[in-house]
């Protein structure tokens, strides 16, 4: 606009001046004319100056796009496109740019005058940054309340003088069961509450409006009603809630309000109705536990003793309580005692267990086992030790018996792998003699002196024959059949396996063998009673020269006579004596050396079992056991069996001589020694015989070939499969098959079970020719 325009626009407005001065510049609020069609500034008030910090000099001639005043300049495309729609515009929002750069806002009423023809935009702004920045913070902390207020966890009523609920949150929805919180409003707040709380609801309300009247004048009542309150309230479907509430009172747009908050205390109603419950169940557990219970104080004094630990020691509960612990534990536990608590105390040891020694009223001593640990309150702070005791006394009475358990388990397991390492030599042993025996018997066969002469090495190897049979007999452990058995035989057979081991300057003599004295038992059961009585008294001679002397013969005892023991029915008895030249046995022990565990020797050298397993065999029998002894005249032990009148076996007959016969035999041992000396031993008998080393190999051959053979011979422990499986699977591919199974030691099978699986024979290793030609005889023939 040229400067002619403006001059003429302001002698129009000096025209007027006088007129319009008062209001322009009189004004508080920011005043200026600018032109409509470009918004230069025609004049400014001093009201524009204190808002904007422009002086009139820098913004006359200039617009307000110029010097930047506004932050969004938006804002006047919207100001100017009113003014030309309607003419005016009022309540107008900017913001608007200080000259330093700060930035305010205005509220802005407008006008468009004609002056000198041209269109001028009067407008009068007035700063309402602060207010903004008022109703801004109010906004947020409404904001931040009403968030507050609905994401609380706890309940939140605001309720009118009235007593009707204004305003609620999501929790309070939840707590009285309402789909959405605006369901509350409008409801008196009382019906929420249950009717026996109400009045009581009515007095907190009075209190509330009462202390927000005249805070000053209330007092302790202020304390009183912030407290936490419990009592009940009622859901809108009628059920019952448990809540613990406080309530302030608020004047609000010239109206009373109280805000009430909630919570729901179920839980801890129902935990509180737990724990009174428990510590109910606990004093009645307290009172009528088996074990004892005890309470003690950090200074190691009795706070509650129950009825058990009392009676344990012989007192009353209230006879202990207040005492100290200390004055009723057994001397030589304090200190370990001591070390206990302190473990606990320190935190060392959370729970602890210890076996201690309590002194009875009647001053014997209580041994008990204690389990403890150390009790703190809320604040971490140890508060007392609470103890179960348990009376154990009749337990220690009772260890050294488990103890003797443990040694006579362990003992078993030392016989039963002796038994296994026996079991085991013998099978090799066999194998051995089975060569032995077998080749000898072919050589003597032929005449002449070397005939004589292997006849004697083959009684020799019959000889170790039998001694390998004695060996697999003390190596079971469980017992045999019962069977007639000579004593006497078996007296002499203990004596020659003792005279291998004992030494030699001990005599051992046997009177008696060739009597007849017969009993009903095993073998092995005999071997027992008179291996461990002539143990003990080879142990009793120790390294001195001795004699040990066995005696059987037939006795018959009668009622009331003198030649048995007085436990004895009348009777006929095999007697059997052993007596040695120890140094004997003493009076105050005699009456205990059949008792288990029983022993006078060193640790390590006697278990205290022998005897009182020759008790218990001899009981088992039917018989009884006696011993007399004198110090210094040795020991008599003698034992009285059950007698049978059975005839004295006679001596060994003459070998039969071989018959053989005529048939296929498969023959099978891994030991190829062995099997060649059953082929060639067979073949002498007239039979036709193939044999195999591998038993997977036998039965490839079988499976072939199952009608070529009439007779399958087998050892039993052979790598890959046992004789018994071997005989299994023949028997499957053709039933009923004779099968004759070899074995010098077997857990696995006995006459009894290779009968069950179908095995016709069951022949001891080493074989004699003998024994082979009758066994196959008897097998084809059945």
């Amino acid at each position: 606009m040229d400067a002619a325009t403006l001059q003429q626009i302001r002698r129009t407005l000096n025209e007027s001046e006088e007129l319009f001065r008062l209001a322009f510049h009189a004004s508080p609020d920011a005043v200026n004319l600018n032109l409509l069609e470009n918004g230069a500034y025609i004049d400014i008030n001093e009201g524009f100056t204190r808002l904007t910090g422009y002086a009139r000099e820098e913004v006359l001639g200039k617009t307000s796009l110029e010097i930047g005043i506004w932050r969004n300049p938006e804002d006047r495309g919207r100001l100017v496109e009113g003014l030309r729609r309607a003419g005016f515009i009022e309540n107008f929002e900017a913001e608007f740019r200080r000259k330093n750069g700060s930035i305010g806002v205005g509220l802005m009423s407008a006008r468009v005058l004609t002056i000198a023809g041209h269109a001028v935009i009067l407008s009068i702004t007035r700063d309402i940054t602060e207010r903004k920045l008022t109703e801004r913070l109010l906004a947020e902390a409404e904001g931040k309340y009403r968030a507050l207020f609905d994401i609380s966890s706890l309940a939140i009523l605001i309720r009118n003088r009235q007593g009707t609920i204004t305003l609620a949150n999501r929790a309070a929805a939840h707590l009285f069961g309402a789909a959405r919180p605006e369901d509350l409003v409008g409801i008196p707040y009382l019906d929420l509450v249950h009717p026996e709380d109400r009045d009581l609801s009515r007095l907190r309300v009075e209190s509330a409006f009462r202390i927000a009247a005249d805070p000053a004048a209330a007092g302790e009542e202020i304390l009183r009603h912030l407290a936490p309150r419990r009592h009940r309230v009622l859901t809108l479907s009628g059920r019952t809630v448990p809540v613990e509430s406080t309530g302030v009172a608020f004047r609000h747009g010239g109206e009373d309000f109280i805000q009430g908050l909630f919570r729901d205390i179920t839980d801890e109603v129902q935990a509180e109705e737990a724990l009174r419950d428990s510590e109910a169940r606990f004093r009645t557990a307290f009172e009528n536990a088996s074990v004892g219970i005890t309470l003690v104080d950090l200074d190691g004094t009795y706070l509650e003793v129950n009825r058990a630990m009392a009676a344990m020691i012989g007192y009353e509960p209230q006879e202990l309580v207040g005492k100290k612990v200390v004055d009723f534990i057994f001397p030589e536990d304090l200190g370990r005692r001591e070390e206990f608590v302190c473990a606990l105390a320190e935190g060392r040891l959370a729970a602890g267990e210890q076996e201690r020694r309590f002194i009875h009223r009647d001053g014997s001593i209580v041994w008990v086992n204690i389990w403890a640990t150390l009790q703190h309150d809320g604040r971490g702070r140890p508060q007392y030790f609470i103890s179960l005791v348990q009376d154990i006394t009749a337990r220690k009475k009772a260890a050294e018996e488990k103890s003797r358990l443990e040694s006579q388990l362990l003992q078993a397991q030392k016989m039963e792998a002796i038994g296994v390492l026996a079991g085991g030599i013998a099978h090799d042993f066999n194998n051995i003699l089975s060569a032995i025996i077998g080749f000898t018997e072919l050589a003597t066969l032929s005449e002449g002196q070397a005939g004589d002469h292997l006849r004697e090495v083959l009684k020799a190897a019959k000889r170790a024959k039998d001694l390998v049979r004695q060996i697999l007999s003390f190596s079971r452990q469980g017992g045999e059949e019962r069977l007639p058995v000579h004593v006497g035989r078996a007296a002499k057979e203990v004596v020659n396996f003792l005279r291998a081991s004992i030494p030699s300057t001990i005599e051992i003599r046997l009177r008696g063998e060739n009597t007849a004295a017969t009993v009903l038992a095993s073998a092995v059961e005999l071997h027992q009673i008179l291996m461990n009585l002539c143990t003990n008294a080879v142990q009793a001679i120790g390294e001195n020269a001795g004699r040990i002397e066995i005696e059987v013969e037939p006795v018959a005892v009668e009622a009331g006579g003198p030649a048995g023991p007085p436990e004895l029915d009348p009777g006929r008895y095999v007697r059997i004596a052993v007596r040695d030249s120890g140094p004997g046995i003493p009076a105050v022990i005699r009456d205990r050396i059949f008792d288990p565990y029983f022993t006078t020797k060193e640790k390590g050298v006697g278990t205290g079992l022998g005897l009182a397993v020759v008790h218990g065999i001899v009981k088992k029998l039917g018989g009884a056991v006696s011993v007399n002894s004198e110090p210094g005249r040795g020991a008599l032990f003698e034992i009285w069996l059950p007698r049978l009148d059975f005839a004295r076996p006679q001596d060994e007959a003459p070998p039969a001589p071989l018959v053989g016969g005529k048939g296929r035999i498969l023959f099978v041992d891994d030991e190829a020694m062995l099997a060649e000396l059953g082929e060639k031993i067979l073949r002498r008998l007239g039979y036709e015989v193939v044999t195999r080393t591998s038993p997977l190999e036998a039965l490839e051959l079988f499976k072939r070939r199952p009608m070529d053979f009439d007779l399958v011979i087998s050892d039993q422990t052979m790598p890959g499969m046992t004789g018994d499986l071997l005989a299994q699977e023949i028997l499957n591919i053709r039933p009923g098959m004779p099968i004759i199974l070899c074995t010098g030691y077997s857990r696995r099978i006995d006459e009894h079970r290779a009968r069950e699986k179908g095995i016709s024979a069951l022949v001891m290793k080493p074989i004699l020719a003998q024994e082979i030609d009758a066994a196959v005889r008897r097998a084809l023939k059945a």
